[in-house]
This record gives C-alpha cells, sequence and structure tokens, in this order.
C-alpha cells in the first residue's frame, strides 16, 4: 500500500511533487491520494502494480503529470483518469501492454483532452511491438486477432522423468487480458479434472493484483499411464493457448539413485530420485540479501548438477555455480578473485585483515582457502605487507581446528600459509642483519650468521605485554636470541616463557662444502607458534608420529630453518623446551615432515626423543632442524575427577535433597512463613544444580555443545544462588523493619497479598537475562579453551557477565546482614516474626470474654522499654510457638543466609581452582573443596532441621511410627526479652466479691511489627477445652510468683491430655473445622501453661509451696496431678458451684459441655 511505503524510500520533494517510484508497491487502495489536492506531479514508476481504476486517483485535482511506466499491468481499464481534470502529460509504458481493442477508449480520451503520452510504445501483440500507442492506427486496436498473452509459463517447463508413486506439481502462470478467461489442463488431448481418487488436485486463483491469472495441478500418486504430454491451456473468447511438457513413468523396477539432501556451503539441495545415467538439475538457492551474482552467468545458468552412474549411485556434482551463502564466504570469494595491483593491494589488505579478525567465527573451510591464496598473492609486496601478512595468519590461528584441518586436506591452506612467512624471513634477511615481528600467535625471527663466528645460539619465545593493549590480543608472542644463556633483562614478571631453543655450536660444521670458506653467511629464521592448529595431521601412515593413535600437539610449535642448507642428521642434536598447555598420555616428541601423506605433511618421531619433563615444562632433543613440537594421545574418554570431590560433592546433594523433601512434605505444618518457605527451596535447588552441574559437567570438553550448555548452567545457577541469598536478607530485613499498622483504625481495608512470582522474577528471571544475552552476543563465550580444559566462560566475556555482577549481588547481600545486625542490636526486644491476626481474632480481642463491659480485657498495649512503671517487675516474657511464624529468631535466620553464602562462595572457589590448577595445587583445592561441602551440607541440615522443634518432631515420626498417633505438638513457651509483667499488691483479694481484673499480655508487636495473637473467646460461653483458654485470659493477681518476679508455669497440664480432651468433645466436627479447633487448642495450651485460675480468693501459702498445691484451671471431671480432687485451704473445692449451674448447658453432641 502507499501508506506503508510513504515512510521509506518516497520523496515529498515538495507540497506539488510525489515522487514513489521503485518502492515495489503492488496495489494502492483506493483514496489513498485523498488529502493531496495541490500535488501536480506523481510518479509511480518502477513498481509493481497490476490494477489501476479511478477511485485510486481520487483527489488529485490539480495534477498534472502521471509516470506509470515499469508497472505489471497490461491494459487499463475505461475510466481510469476520469478524476484527473487537469493531467497534461501521461506515461504508462510497461513491458507486458497489449495495444488491443481494451485501450481504443484511451486513444480517443487521450485525444479529446490533448494529453501529452511520453515514452509509451506497445510490447503486444507482435505486429505492433515497438510503435508508439499514439500513433497507432484505430483499426489495427482490434481484438480479432489470434490470442497473444504477454506472459505465459508453465512450471516444470522440461521433460519429467519420475516414478510410480512419485508427487509432480505443476503450475501455470498467464497475464489475465480478458475477463472470460480460463485455465485448464489437458492429458493427451483429455481434460483434466479433479479426481481425489486418482491423487488429481486442481487448484485456480488470481495472483498479483489482476495482472496474472494462475493455476496448480498436483499429481501425488504418479501411476505408468500418467505418461503422455500434459498441458496448460489457456481459453478466451479471442483463442486459445497452451504450453505442453512431457511426462515419463518409470516404474519401480529401474535402477534409480535414492532422494537425497546435501547441505553444504552453497545451500541446501534435495535431490529427488533419478533414473539412472541421468544427470539431474537444481537451481541455485535464491540468497536472502540482495547480493549479486559473482560468477559472472545469467539467472538461468546458476544450476547445480548431480549424475547419477548406471549402478545407481550419486557419482559426480557440480555446485560451482552456485553462490557461498555465508557473507563472510562470498566476500572473501569476491576479493579472491579480483586481481592485486600497486593501486588497489592497500585497501583489499585492510578490508582482509579486519576480516580476518573475527576468524574465530570461520566455519567453513573455503574461508581457510580463500584466505591463504590472499596471502600468498601479498607474498608479491612482502616489503609492504609483512606485518599483515603475519597478522593474517595470526587471527587464521582462531579458527576451529576442524576448520583448519579441512583446509589442510583439500588445498594444503596451512602449508601454504607456513611457506608464506617463511619467505618473510628470507625475504628481510636479503636486506638486514637480523629482524623480529611479533603477533598475538606468531613469532617470526631472522639472522644472517657468518658460519666462521658462530659460537651457538640460544633463543627464547615468550609472551609480553603488547604496548597498544588490544583487546583479547594483549599479548604479543616475540622472540628473544643471543649467544649467551642469560635472558635476565627480558623476564618480567608478566613475561610467560613458551619455548627455548638451544643451537649447538657445530650446526655449520658438517654444512661446509668443498670449495666453500669459512665466512659463508647463512639465513637463519625461526617461526613461533602459540598451539599447532597449523600442523594437522591428515591421514595415517607407517612414518606418522601417532602410531594409529589420533595424536594432538599439546605444545607450542617452534620451527629452526637455515636457507640453502640441506636437511641433515646433525653431530650434535637441537634441544628444544617446550610448556605444555595441555595433559595427555603417551607424549612424543616429533618433528614436522612436509613430505609426508602426499604433500600435506605429517609429525615424525625419527631423530627425536624426550630428555625430561619439568612441571609443565618438556625437553626435547632433534639430530636435524624443522618444526618441532610434542603430541600426545588425548583420549576421547573423560578424565574423572577427584574421587574426594564426587564423595564430598553427594553428601552434600544428598544434604540439600533431605532438606527439600522435608520441607515440601510438611509444607503445611511447618512453622515458617511461607516466603521464607519459597526462598529455603530455591535456595536449596540452586545450590544443588550448581554442585550437580560441577561434578557432572565441568570435564565435558570433548563436544562442545555439552561443554556450552555445563558453562551456561554454571553461570545461572550462581547468577541465582546469590540472588535468592539477597531476596532471604531482604525479607528478614523488612520484617525488622517494619512497623505495625491498624487497619481498622484508619478506615480502609488491609493491602491484598503482593505475589510471590516478584521473588521469582528476581531470583531466577535476572539470570536467564544475564546468560541470554551473554549467549546471544556469541555462543562461543561459553564451553573451554585450549588452555583451560574445563568447561565455562572465556575470561573477557565473564568479567562483565559473571564476576561484576556477582560481586555486586555480593556487596548487596552484605549490606542487608550489616543492616540487619545493627537493627537486632538497636531493638534487643525484636526477636521473632509473629502471625498475622484474623479479623475475628482481633475483634474477638477487642470485646473480651465477657463482652464490652467486661473486667477481664485482654491487654494490646505495647510497652517500650521507656515506658515501663516503677512498679512492675520486669521479667522475661514469653511467647508459644504457635503464635509464631517462623520457629527462627531474625538473628538465626541472619546466621542462616550469611553462613550459606559464605560457605557457598567458598565452595565454588576451591571447586574452580581444584579443576583449573595444576598438581599439586589443585589436590589442596580439592582437599578444602570436600571440607567446604561438607561444611555446607551440615550447615544446612543442622541449621534447617535439627535445630528446629518442629523438624525434629517430625523426623522422629517418621523413624518411630509407632508415636505417629500419639505425639503432638509440644507448645513450648519461649522467653522473650524486654518486655515487662505487672503484678500489683492492691489486687490480690477483693473481699466484696468483685471480678479480678487481669490483663493478658500479649507479644510486643514492635518486635515483628505484628499485632500478636489473642486467645478467642465468645460473650455467650466457650467450648469446654476453652476453659484453658478462659484460665489464660483471666489470671488471677494472687498467683504465686517465684524469687526473681516471674510467674510460676503450670505445666501439668499437657498439650496430650488436651488433645485428648478435644478429641472426646468435637469428634463429630468436620475436618477443617477440627483444624481450627487444632490452632485453638494450640493457643490454649499456651493460655493454660503461662496462667491460672481460681474460682475464690485464696491465700499464699508460702514461697515453697509446690506445682500441686496451686490453683488451676480443668476441663469436667479432671482431677488434680495426684489423683485427688481440686482442694483449697485442706479442703474440696467444686469444680462447678451452684452459682455458675445456670451458665452451664449440654450442648448439640454427647459429652460436650459449654459454659
Amino acid at each position: 500500500m502507499v501508506v506503508q511505503v510513504l515512510y521509506h524510500n518516497c520523496k515529498m520533494l515538495d507540497e506539488e511533487e510525489l515522487d514513489l517510484r521503485s518502492n515495489m508497491i503492488s496495489r494502492i487502495e483506493p483514496g489513498a491520494f485523498l488529502g493531496l489536492s495541490a500535488l501536480k506531479k506523481l510518479d509511480l514508476s518502477n513498481n509493481s502494480i497490476g490494477c489501476l481504476n479511478e477511485d485510486i486517483f481520487k483527489g488529485l485535482s490539480s495534477l498534472i503529470r502521471l509516470n506509470l511506466s515499469g508497472n505489471k499491468f497490461s491494459s487499463l481499464s475505461q475510466g481510469t483518469f476520469d478524476s484527473l481534470v487537469s493531467l497534461k502529460a501521461l506515461e504508462f509504458q510497461t513491458p507486458y501492454l497489449l495495444c488491443d481493442c481494451n485501450l481504443l477508449w484511451l486513444l480517443r480520451w487521450i485525444k479529446e483532452k490533448n494529453i501529452v503520452v511520453k515514452n509509451t510504445k506497445c510490447s503486444y501483440p507482435q505486429s505492433l511491438q515497438g510503435q508508439p500507442v499514439t500513433s497507432s492506427n484505430l483499426e489495427h486496436l482490434t481484438c480479432d486477432a489470434p490470442l497473444e498473452l504477454p506472459s505465459f509459463q508453465l512450471t516444470p517447463s522440461q521433460r519429467q522423468v519420475v516414478f510410480q508413486g512419485d508427487s509432480l506439481p505443476f503450475q501455470c502462470q498467464a497475464s489475465f487480458v480478458a475477463e472470460d478467461m480460463q485455465v485448464l489442463w489437458y492429458q493427451n488431448g483429455r481434460m483434466v479434472k479433479p479426481d481425489a481418487a486418482q491423487g488429481i488436485f486442481i487448484e485456480k486463483r488470481m495472483v498479483q493484483n489482476c495482472s496474472l491469472i494462475a493455476s496448480a495441478l498436483t499429481i501425488s500418486n504418479i501411476q505408468p499411464g500418467f505418461t503422455g504430454n500434459w498441458e496448460c491451456r489457456v481459453r478466451t473468447s479471442r483463442g486459445n493457448t497452451t504450453r505442453t511438457v512431457h511426462i515419463v513413468v518409470l516404474e519401480s523396477s529401474a535402477k534409480y539413485c535414492a532422494p537425497e539432501r546435501i547441505s553444504n556451503n552453497k545451500g541446501d539441495f534435495r535431490w529427488p530420485r533419478t533414473l539412472a545415467g541421468i544427470k539431474a538439475y537444481l537451481p541455485c538457492n535464491k540468497l536472502a540479501t540482495s547480493a549479486g551474482s559473482y560468477s559472472g552467468s545469467s539467472g538461468e545458468e546458476q544450476r547445480a548438477w548431480r549424475y547419477c552412474d548406471r549402478d545407481g549411485l550419486w557419482a559426480e556434482e557440480d555446485y560451482s555455480r552456485c553462490q557461498f551463502q555465508k557473507d563472510v564466504t562470498r566476500f572473501l570469494y569476491v576479493i579472491n578473485q579480483m586481481p592485486l595491483n600497486e593501486s588497489n593491494v592497500v585497501p583489499r589488505a585492510q578490508r582482509l585483515l579486519v576480516c580476518t579478525v573475527d576468524a574465530a567465527n570461520f566455519s567453513d573451510k573455503m574461508d581457510i582457502i580463500f584466505v591463504a591464496e590472499m596471502i600468498e598473492k601479498f607474498g608479491k609486496f612482502v616489503e609492504k605487507f609483512k606485518d599483515v601478512m603475519v597478522s593474517m595468519a595470526s587471527n587464521l590461528m582462531l579458527a576451529d581446528e576442524r576448520v583448519l584441518w579441512m583446509a589442510q586436506r583439500e588445498a594444503m591452506a596451512c602449508s601454504r600459509i607456513i611457506a608464506c612467512l617463511q619467505k618473510i624471513a628470507v625475504y628481510r634477511v636479503a636486506t638486514a642483519q637480523a629482524f623480529s615481528l611479533t603477533s598475538p600467535n606468531i613469532a617470526v625471527e631472522a639472522h644472517a650468521v657468518r658460519a666462521s663466528d658462530w659460537n651457538g645460539m640460544s633463543c627464547m619465545l615468550f609472551q609480553r605485554p603488547s604496548p597498544e593493549r588490544t583487546p583479547g590480543q594483549d599479548r604479543q608472542l616475540t622472540f628473544k636470541c643471543n649467544t649467551t644463556s642469560s635472558f635476565s633483562s627480558i623476564l618480567h614478571k608478566n613475561t610467560i616463557v613458551e619455548a627455548s631453543l638451544q643451537l649447538p655450536q657445530s650446526l655449520f660444521t658438517q654444512a661446509a662444502l668443498p670449495g666453500q670458506t669459512d665466512d659463508t653467511v647463512y639465513k637463519l629464521h625461526l617461526l613461533g607458534f602459540r598451539n599447532g592448529k597449523f600442523f594437522p595431521s591428515t591421514g595415517n601412515s607407517s612414518q606418522l608420529a601417532d602410531g594409529g593413535k589420533r595424536r594432538s600437539v599439546a605444545t607450542p610449535v617452534i620451527m629452526a630453518k637455515i636457507d640453502g642448507m640441506s636437511l641433515r642428521v646433525l653431530r650434535t642434536p637441537v634441544n628444544v623446551t617446550l610448556r605444555r598447555f595441555a595433559r595427555g598420555s603417551d607424549a612424543v616428541s616429533a618433528c614436522w615432515n612436509l613430505s609426508l601423506v602426499g604433500g600435506h605433511g605429517g609429525w615424525q618421531s625419527d631423530g627425536c626423543h624426550i630428555l625430561g619433563h619439568n612441571d609443565n615444562f618438556t625437553t626435547i632433543s632433534c639430530n636435524s632442524l624443522g618444526n618441532y613440537g610434542l603430541v600426545e594421545y588425548f583420549s576421547p574418554s573423560i578424565q574423572p575427577l577427584h574421587p574426594v570431590i564426587y564423595a564430598t560433592s553427594i553428601i552434600l546433594l544428598l544434604c540439600l535433597l533431605t532438606i527439600i523433601i522435608s520441607y515440601i512434605y510438611h509444607h503445611k505444618s511447618v512453622r515458617v512463613s511461607c516466603k521464607f518457605w519459597h526462598m529455603l527451596i530455591n535456595l536449596c535447588f540452586h545450590i544443588s544444580l550448581t554442585c550437580g552441574v560441577f561434578v557432572g559437567g565441568i570435564n565435558q570438553t570433548r563436544y562442545a555443545s555439552v561443554c556450552q550448555a555445563v558453562g551456561i548452567l554454571l553461570h545461572y545457577s550462581t547468577l541465582a544462588t546469590a540472588l535468592w541469598v539477597g531476596v532471604t536478607a531482604r525479607n528478614i530485613y523488612k520484617q525488622v523493619t517494619r512497623k505495625a499498622k491498624r487497619y481498622e483504625e484508619l478506615d480502609e481495608p488491609p493491602p491484598p497479598p503482593r505475589p510471590m512470582l516478584r521473588f521469582y522474577l528476581i531470583g531466577g528471571g535476572i539470570p536467564i537475562i544475564v546468560c541470554g544475552i551473554t549467549a546471544a552476543a556469541n555462543i562461543k563465550n561459553y564451553g573451554s579453551r585450549t588452555s583451560a580444559p574445563y568447561c565455562w566462560m572465556a575470561w573477557e566475556p565473564s568479567i562483565g557477565a559473571f564476576y561484576g555482577p556477582v560481586g555486586f549481588i555480593i556487596f548487596v547481600d552484605c549490606m542487608y546482614f550489616l543492616s540487619i545486625l545493627l537493627q537486632l542490636r538497636r531493638h534487643p526486644e525484636r526477636r521473632y516474626e509473629f502471625k498475622e491476626l484474623t479479623e475475628e481474632q482481633q475483634h474477638l480481642a477487642e470485646v473480651g470474654p465477657d463482652g464490652p463491659g467486661s473486667h477481664c480485657q485482654p491487654l494490646t498495649l505495647q510497652l517500650q522499654p521507656h515506658e515501663v512503671l516503677p512498679s512492675i517487675v520486669s521479667a522475661p516474657h514469653t511467647v508459644p510457638l504457635s503464635a509464631l511464624e517462623n520457629e527462627h529468631t531474625f538473628a538465626a535466620q541472619l546466621i542462616g543466609a550469611a553462613g550459606a553464602l559464605g560457605l557457598y562462595a567458598a565452595l565454588w572457589v576451591f571447586g574452580a581452582m581444584a579443576v583449573s590448577q595444576d598438581h599439586p595445587y589443585d589436590l589442596a583445592f580439592t582437599c578444602l573443596y570436600g571440607v567446604a561441602a561438607l561444611a555446607l551440607g551440615a550447615f544446612m541440615v543442622a541449621h534447617h532441621c535439627v535445630n528446629r522443634q518442629d523438624m525434629r518432631r517430625y523426623w522422629s515420626q517418621a523413624c518411630c511410627s509407632g508415636r505417629r498417633a500419639y505425639s503432638a505438638q509440644e507448645d513450648v513457651l519461649l522467653p522473650q526479652s524486654g518486655v515487662a509483667m505487672t503484678s500489683t499488691a492492691g489486687s490480690a483479694n477483693k473481699a466484696d466479691g468483685e471480678s479480678t481484673k487481669c490483663g493478658h499480655s500479649s507479644a510486643d508487636s514492635s518486635y515483628t511489627n505484628k499485632s500478636a495473637p489473642s486467645v478467642r473467646h465468645s460473650t455467650h460461653g466457650s467450648k469446654l477445652t476453652n476453659l484453658h483458654a478462659e484460665a489464660a485470659q483471666c489470671k488471677p493477681a494472687s498467683a504465686p510468683a517465684t524469687a526473681n518476679g516471674a510467674a510460676v508455669l503450670d505445666n501439668s497440664l499437657t498439650e496430650h491430655s488436651l488433645d485428648n480432651e478435644i478429641k472426646m468433645h468435637v469428634a463429630p466436627v468436620e475436618r477443617h473445622q477440627s483444624q481450627m479447633q487444632q490452632d485453638s487448642s494450640d493457643r490454649t495450651a499456651t493460655a493454660a501453661s503461662s496462667s491460672s485460675k481460681d474460682s475464690a480468693p485464696a491465700k499464699q501459702s508460702g514461697s515453697n509451696t509446690e506445682l500441686e498445691n496451686l490453683p488451676k484451671s480443668y476441663g469436667l471431671n479432671l482431677v488434680t496431678q495426684n489423683g485427688s480432687t481440686l482442694k483449697e485451704n485442706g479442703q474440696a473445692v467444686p469444680l462447678i458451684n451452684a452459682e455458675s449451674v445456670a451458665g452451664v448447658k449440654t450442648g448439640l453432641w454427647k459429652h460436650e459441655t459449654t459454659v
């Protein structure tokens, strides 16, 4: 549509001119130009417009010039330009313009309006082709001539040889020139109709906006009877025209090549089943980009072919006419085909050098081959481009080993690059005494030495920091040679020695030929390679050093060669020391021989032997000059880790699994908040994920994809673990610092609970985003490296994607830990996290047990230390476990989070050092890893399970099933410091029988900033089991006190007896009501244990009164501990007196009594 293209390539020069040419417009909506009444010039040329009508040009009353040339319409309907009242110039030349009777109205309108028609000629019919439209005789514009279609195509158009049962589609397209056009299909003169039984399907449809009519025929099950001529016939009132293709159907007994799919650097080709002896053709794949053809051939010639031989096997094939699918390969091919001269060599070299910087991503062997060929061409300009050639070769060493191996096998690309580097050294030595070139992966050194002055030479290959500090290439490979054995001047703290070479003093003793003098000058050149990627073994031979095993180079490769001196056995061998960057088995010293394996080269062990090993260095001795290296056998099997790592990791995983299973199985009854439950489960899961992936995948370097997956999982799990610790610390801090808010006083509803999803978005979402961005930037950021045989990340991306984020997260975690510690020291009374009161509990706590006017009101004041009156005796306050949201104090939660983070960090660091360090440091860090794993597992189990009363009880129930029916939850009263209990002497006795005023001191809500729970009461009476709650709620002031002023606790009424009483009275209640009464029983047991009640005033008998003499409150028919009835001053006291009989009634169920 026009509206869509106006934002792209259109040019609105001013309000009077609009240029929309070459915008691939295929359709214009009616009224698209409304609002452009001032437009005078409109250019719609070179588009794909097929339909034009009067409604399109509405609103262009001022248009003077219109250009419609280069579109796809073949005719114009009458009245198309009626709305263009000001039109003066018109162009509508198209390759399909059919000058027939349908254009008569246009010629008359042109003459009537005096329109100037420019550059418009007839394309069809043949008799009028090339004639201007305006000069054509009206008598020649007839529809009686034979039908000529501007476009008529049948695909496929060549003869088809198919097999019985194959499927063959046909498509027929023709220019749409008349409304009565029909596209019909015929076989051997008989009309073909759709027949699903025979597998014949016909589809007719219009395409390209009125310009073409198309029909598709599909034969899904070809039979031998379908052999013959198949034709597409276009029928109109003016005549018919046809296109024909011949089909040959072969029976299945004939020999043929099976269908096959081939994917290569030229694209994806699906070769059909082909008869033996036939050459099959397929068109080249079209590129997604607009890159042009570089083969110099026409589009029809760009085909790939494949020959099926007489035996029914695919033989020769040719894809040379097709373009490379990857942009970098296509670019290298194009630049390789261009001739080099003095004028263009500099920009070509710069472009090629930039391209090779990304050599690590080369995946096609042709990339290496093209660069090698360009390096050879640059050899003609070696003086100007010696540095560029070395840099290109150095960049190619970043490519994958398999790609280099295939390039060497295909075109000996690696050997050709080495030969070019040798030519650089020879050329430079001819003009100077000595010179050197450095690069990140290749070093070149050359010397002109005189045989008479030769006294031996020592050369060292080392890495030194680059002065440019290029990212990713901060170290340059460099040679340093001298005639002494001292290298102290170059050995800095940042220097890494790769290899050293000792050339003997007798090197030229056997070099002198008869007639030569001792003053002969030789050209000694040295090449140093960081690794052996340019020396791949491409074949097997009895002379090769691999001995039938696939050995790889485990050291740098250093080459020494004297130009003009033939290879011979030296009197004194050459000693070479090489640093081993990988550990294999069955090490063999070898020398590279270019003449092996048909000129492809191979490692030969003849004449070389190992002198000794020292840490990571191996010294070899060879009796000839050449390329020296150490090859080792790397077993395809994965080298296991130390047994200590496996054993301790399994113990850690079992500990974490125990925690996860315990908390999931008891998630409804364990005394932790919902937030803490989610955080603990996710923390244990991600620690387990880190440990499991580390043990099972850190050494999976054999397959790149597996190694990359291991790196991604380790990256994710580490970030997630640190974030979940941070989420836990933030939750503790919020609980410690949050202030209570009474929403009923503010006359507003409490806010709805926030979803747990927010914690998962932080703990799991952020690591996924970081890992996704890192992998999307370059998947090779993950995996193993040559110098690091383990699965992790590359160093540079890990700084920004891992070490930076982890350091920041740990810093934030520590800030939270410090803030929590300061808050706890500032407010020592804040110890526990309490449950939220329900709306019913808050209402009952305000009304009291006897109604609004009751004297027994629960005390809900929040006493701060400075608010305690002098008459109040300070004593530790007690808190029931059932009132707690989390059994652990805030200090214990802080220790759990900080301890888990510290031990996890130690585990991670020790594990990383254990797999990255060399012997014997790896053994030390392995032991430290084992200690950290055991410490982390023991800490997590001890803190989250063993140190919890509820979890210990669940474990005991699981171990001792006989106790399951009788054990009940112990509701221990926990001491709570910083809160005072009141005990005034004036309220000890009331002579007038007035009800005793008592207060239930609730837990101070400032501890967790939540309202403390109060025991529910009813104004009309309560269940029998709630008598204990009544006793807890209205404790007489005459209760005995201990020496320190704290009330003596009544422990005679156990949780077990309360549970039995509840079961006796409320057995018929539904299951969910039983659960509610169980919660009420928990609170009742707390109240009954913390206070006691007497029905009448009693005197204290002394401080040595035993627990059985204390006044108690029981359910009906309960007795004292010694089996007797309750007594007061030695007399039996009835549990229910006559005055309270009226308040007792029988409930709906048997044995149920309410008061």
